[in-house]
Formats: C-alpha cells, sequence, structure tokens
C-alpha cells in the first residue's frame, strides 16, 4: 500500500508540476474536447439525410443527376439559386440560408451524409476559438494558450449540453442555419471588434466581413436581427468616435450598407407574409418584453450544477490571468445588462412572428448564446475584481493576499457541496452528448439503422423502382432519427422524397393496429 501511494503521490505531483505551463493546460483542454468529440463523429457516418434535406435538396439533386463530372457545378449552382428564389417567393426570405441548404454534400451521395457533422461542428469550434482569441489574445492581452483554454472549456459546455443535439450536428436544414451560422456571427463579430481595437480595416480583413455580412443577412431570422443590432451600433460607435480616420468611417459604412441591403431584401420576401398568416404577431414592444421574461426563465431551466462549477473556476482562473492587462473593466453591472441584452435579441424574432420558440434548433444558439454569456461575465468579472483589489492599499492587499487561502479553500469546499447536491452522477452522465451518441453504437441501435436505411436508399435510387413501399425502422437512435416517410402518400414529407428521387408513389407500411398518433407527432415536429 505504501508503495502504491508513493507512485501515486509522485505522478501527482508530476501532472500538478506538468499543468502549471499554460501550453500544457491548453493540450490538456483540447484533448478532452478531442476526446469528448470522438462518439459524436464516429456516429455521424451512420447519419442519412431526412425531412427538409429533401424539400430543400430538390432542384440541385436533379442537376447534379443529369450533368456529370465537372459540368455539373454552374447547374448546380443554379439550382441552389433557384430554389432560394423559389423560398422566397413562397416561403421565407432566407435567401442564402436556402442556398446553403441546398448544396448539402450528400445531394451527391447519401455516402457524405457524415461530413455534416463534421462541417457543423467545425463551424461551431472555429466560431468560438477565434473569438476567444480575439477578445482574449489580441484585445485583452492574454496568452494565445489561455484564449485556447476557455474557448476549449466553453465548447465542452456548448456542445455536450447542447438542448437538441440531432438539431445541432446531425440534421443538415435544421443544423447548418442555426448551429453552423451562429459560428459565422461569432468570426465576424470578432473581426469588428478586432478593427474597432486597431482602428483600422485592412482589404483582406474587409473582404471577409463583406461575404460574413452578406451571409449572415439572408440567414434565419435570430441569427439575422442580432448581426444587424452589433453591426448598427458599431457603425454609430465608428461615425460618432473622432479616434477614427474617414478611411474606416467609410468601409464600415459601405460594409453596414451591404449587410443591410441582405437584411431588406430578407423581410421583404412575399413568401414572409404567406407564412406569417398562419400566426397572430405580436407588437415589437410586446415581443421585447416577452423575451426578457420567457429569457430569465430559460436561463434557469438551462443552469445545471456542471456550468456553475465551470464558470467559478473560470472566474478564478481568470483573476489570475488578467493581473498583466490594461484594460479597465468599468461598469460591470452596464456589461451584464447589455450582453444580457445581446441575448436575449435572438428571443425577439420568435417572440414576435409565431409567439413562442419553434424547434430545439432555435433553443440551441440561444443555449450557446447563454454559455457565452456566462463565460463573457465571468471573465469581465475577474477583471473587474482585479482592478479593485489593484486599487487597494498595499496593508489592504497583504490581508486579501493572506486571506486567500481560506477564501479558495471556502470556494472549494462550496463547489464540493454543490456537486453532491446538485449531480446526479448517473442521470447527468447521461444526459451529455457524446453519452447519448456513444449509447446508440454501444447497443447496436445505429448500426441496424443504418443498414436499413441503406436498404431503402438502394431501392430509391434505382431508376427502375417507380413505387416504394417501406416499413418503419427497427430503432429511431436519439441523435440520428427524425421522421421519414408516412402512411399519407400524399403528405408533403412523401412528395418532397418523390421529386428527389423521381419516383411515381413512396409510403411507409404502418400496422393496422398502430394507431396514427406516431404519425401526427412527426408531422408536428416537421411543422415546428
Amino acid at each position: 500500500m505504501e508503495l502504491i501511494y508513493r507512485i501515486t503521490n509522485e505522478l501527482w505531483k508530476r501532472l500538478l508540476a506538468w499543468m502549471k505551463a499554460e501550453k500544457n493546460q491548453e493540450r490538456f483542454l483540447l484533448a478532452c474536447l478531442g476526446i469528448s468529440l470522438l462518439p459524436i463523429l464516429v456516429l455521424s457516418f451512420f447519419n442519412h439525410p431526412v425531412m427538409d434535406d429533401f424539400n430543400y435538396g430538390i432542384l440541385t439533386h436533379r442537376a447534379f443527376v443529369e450533368n456529370k463530372g465537372l459540368g455539373c457545378v454552374i447547374p448546380v449552382l443554379q439550382a441552389a439559386v433557384q430554389r432560394a428564389v423559389n423560398l422566397w417567393n413562397e416561403w421565407q426570405g432566407t435567401f442564402m440560408f436556402s442556398i446553403i441548404g441546398a448544396l448539402r454534400p450528400s445531394i451527391f451521395s447519401e455516402k457524405l451524409t457524415f461530413t455534416h457533422t463534421f462541417i457543423l461542428l467545425g463551424l461551431l469550434c472555429g466560431g468560438v476559438i477565434y473569438f476567444c482569441r480575439i477578445l482574449l489574445h489580441r484585445i485583452l492581452g492574454l496568452s494565445r494558450h489561455v484564449a485556447v483554454s476557455v474557448s476549449a472549456v466553453l465548447l465542452m459546455l456548448c456542445i455536450q449540453y447542447v438542448p437538441v443535439g440531432l438539431e445541432a450536428f446531425y440534421w443538415w436544414i435544421g443544423s447548418v442555419g442555426y448551429t453552423g451560422m451562429f459560428g459565422v456571427m461569432l468570426v465576424l463579430f470578432a473581426k469588428l471588434f478586432l478593427c474597432k481595437y486597431e482602428k483600422r480595416i485592412p482589404v483582406k480583413r474587409m473582404a471577409a466581413m463583406m461575404a460574413m455580412a452578406f451571409l449572415l443577412s439572408g440567414n434565419m431570422f435570430p441569427i439575422m436581427l442580432l448581426t444587424a443590432v452589433v453591426m448598427f451600433l458599431n457603425l454609430l460607435d465608428i461615425l460618432i468616435g473622432k479616434q477614427y480616420d474617414k478611411v474606416m468611417k467609410l468601409r464600415m459604412t459601405a460594409l453596414s450598407i451591404v449587410y443591410y441591403a441582405g437584411f431588406i431584401l430578407n423581410l421583404a420576401a412575399p413568401g414572409n407574409g404567406r407564412r406569417q398568416s398562419n400566426f397572430e404577431p405580436r407588437t415589437p414592444l410586446q415581443a421585447i418584453y416577452k423575451s426578457y421574461s420567457y429569457s430569465l426563465e430559460y436561463l434557469s431551466e438551462c443552469t445545471n450544477a456542471v456550468i456553475v462549477l465551470a464558470m467559478m473556476g473560470l472566474f478564478l482562473y481568470m483573476l489570475y490571468k488578467l493581473k498583466d492587462t490594461a484594460f479597465s473593466f468599468r461598469l460591470p453591472l452596464l456589461f451584464t445588462l447589455i450582453s444580457y441584452s445581446m441575448v436575449v435579441v435572438m428571443w425577439v424574432p420568435g417572440m414576435y412572428a409565431v409567439r413562442f420558440i419553434s424547434g430545439g434548433r432555435y433553443y440551441n444558439i440561444l443555449y450557446y448564446g447563454v454559455i457565452l454569456f456566462y463565460g463573457a461575465n465571468a471573465v469581465y468579472y475577474a477583471g473587474w475584481f482585479r482592478r479593485q483589489y489593484e486599487r487597494c492599499e498595499e496593508q489592504v492587499r497583504g490581508l486579501l493576499q493572506k486571506a486567500a487561502p481560506l477564501l479558495m479553500g471556502t470556494a472549494g469546499l462550496l463547489c464540493v457541496i454543490l456537486g453532491f447536491a446538485k449531480i446526479n452522477m448517473v442521470r447527468d452522465v447521461e444526459e451529455i452528448l457524446s453519452a447519448k451518441a456513444l449509447k446508440s453504437l454501444v447497443y447496436g441501435e445505429a448500426q441496424v439503422y443504418h443498414q436499413e436505411i441503406k436498404k431503402r436508399e438502394a431501392m430509391y435510387n434505382d431508376p427502375n423502382i417507380r413505387e416504394v413501399e417501406v416499413e418503419e425502422v427497427t430503432y429511431r437512435p436519439e441523435l440520428l432519427y427524425f421522421g421519414t416517410l408516412t402512411p399519407d402518400p400524399d403528405e408533403s414529407r412523401n412528395q418532397a422524397m418523390c421529386a428527389y428521387y423521381d419516383k411515381d408513389y413512396m409510403v411507409k407500411i404502418v400496422p393496422e393496429e398502430e394507431t396514427g398518433g406516431e404519425a401526427g407527432e412527426e408531422a408536428e415536429q416537421e411543422q415546428q
């Protein structure tokens, strides 16, 4: 026993010594993030297109089938634009989202469906890491290793506790306009903040910002509105600020014109009016009030003990790391109000147009906003406390230094108590996304589902089969299955798949003893 103790103690000391270096902290957290993503990525190889993936991809898939080789590039792009024009007139004005939705990788082959998850995770991870690197490293002056370490923690919280994982990383149409574009939005915001910090806009950065601004202007309304608010406040500050030169003012004005041109094109779509006729909208003031009200309720619902502990750890970590930054961290309460209002902005379109938040994909980006709100405030308040500490007299600082171990010990004890009181190890572990993915893989649900859908797709792609009848799948993996053919051949989902695969008739066979409740539930999910 004594030998085991000595070996364990020596290994622990070496680990602590290794972790003192910032680059090793970064490596450790990135390794944790990478390992946590493995089950999610492995599960993607069993994924298949579903629901509106077919509806949005009808024209592009047909253009690809009818034009082989490199000759298909122009027709496919033209088909994507045509699909966006059709939806702009008939359904909603999100023209850039429609183009991206129509260009999903799996229109070329169902075997490429796994790339959806890689792309979506890449956009979110890239956005959060870039955002943290610009704010923490370039603006606050912390090391690159610290910035990446913080982003890894935020990403693990965003990904593992995302409300609806299926609509975050596996369903292309339900994910790319929300989770995917949320990552792009963070990159644009980071570039805007960097331009203000450097008081200049280089040509290459300007071109990239133009492209991202136009892309976001034609996207889903929550992200489009938040971007519009940030762009407006940014432009106003630059036009008023005397520290910015004329070139920067002109370039930022041009960037705003590009964005708001797409913004107006999005809102002016005839399809918006047709879709809105199904709902009774609130007034703008009612929508804003309800957004603050419901978002506060959601804040408590989506916050668990793990998030609280992570934010406490981030606060203490940054309390030490911010000792060398020159940023003042003034008016922390005002910062909290403004940063929280940015989260609330994303609620407004749902509260205004349809009076509720429709779909898990919408809740996903609201949740990402909450995590970034917590993270930003943990950093800001750590910086504020650091500035107050530095303003204290030397005697007071000495007392605080002596009391630091006691305060740290008390904080640690509170964390332990909170952990034991609030963390249900079995339930909470099962709720994280990686555990859900791993469960489907270990139990074999994903493998059986994959084989059954592959057999269906062989029929779908066989030009000699004009009428298709399929049975229900044996298993519904929680993160993969989101509806397929229904018993009603005239239902919109069936009609879209008929058009996509060029079939005369497609339907799902339901045993007589089953009720229609399940089909009704799927139809309700599709409408949301």
